[in-house]
């Protein structure tokens, strides 16, 4: 993706904010943004561009959080807010009933990240020193098999997202576990 002119990152966590209020809401918004810059790093892509779609991903989410409203609510308020359809697309895209088609690297990754992220950030806090020097890939599939375990995670999306990337399932989760490391004190978590 080029880079383009879009609205800043203050813009987008004003926004996130404004409509946001549960802090761990903000913590995972936080961690998607992190993975997402690494992701763009990773592939040659335009780290602002991956991480304002990881910070704004659910920010309409408590407002919206019924199927049909979720992120389709929140398109028109970025789209008013400067934000590209680009942007607005791809958050849209994470949303498998919004039944938009991922075709980009940014929608494909985007998919990929977010309920894997917040699998990881889970498992992470289970640990006794609730560390991700702790979290392996063993150990999150051994916990993604537990079903009871962070039951809104949807198991299809993380397995789909994986395949959608193009990695395999092991490869994502640890590169998910090293890119929270260098944010893991403002999630709540220990490296």
């Amino acid at each position: 993706m080029n880079q383009m002119a879009v609205p800043s990152r203050e813009t987008a966590w004003h926004l996130l904010n404004r409509y946001t209020k549960n802090p761990n809401l903000i913590k995972h918004a936080l961690a998607v943004e992190a993975v997402m810059q690494a992701l763009a790093r990773h592939y040659g892509e335009d780290p602002a561009s991956f991480g304002l779609v990881g910070l704004l991903h659910d920010f309409d989410y408590e407002s919206y959080p019924e199927i049909g409203q979720h992120t389709i609510a929140g398109a028109a308020i970025l789209r008013e807010a400067g934000f590209s359809e680009t942007i607005v697309r791809a958050v849209q895209s994470h949303v498998t009933e919004n039944g938009i088609a991922r075709t980009s690297l940014l929608e494909k990754a985007i998919y990929a990240v977010d309920e894997l992220t917040g699998f990881v950030v889970a498992v992470t806090l289970v640990r006794p020193q609730q560390s991700l020097s702790q979290v392996t890939a063993a150990s999150v599939k051994k916990k993604l098999k537990d079903k009871s375990f962070a039951r809104t995670v949807n198991r299809a999306d993380v397995t789909s997202g994986a395949e959608g990337l193009g990695m395999d399932l092991d490869t994502l989760i640890e590169f998910v576990i090293e890119s929270l490391k260098p944010h893991a004190e403002s999630l709540g978590i220990h490296p």
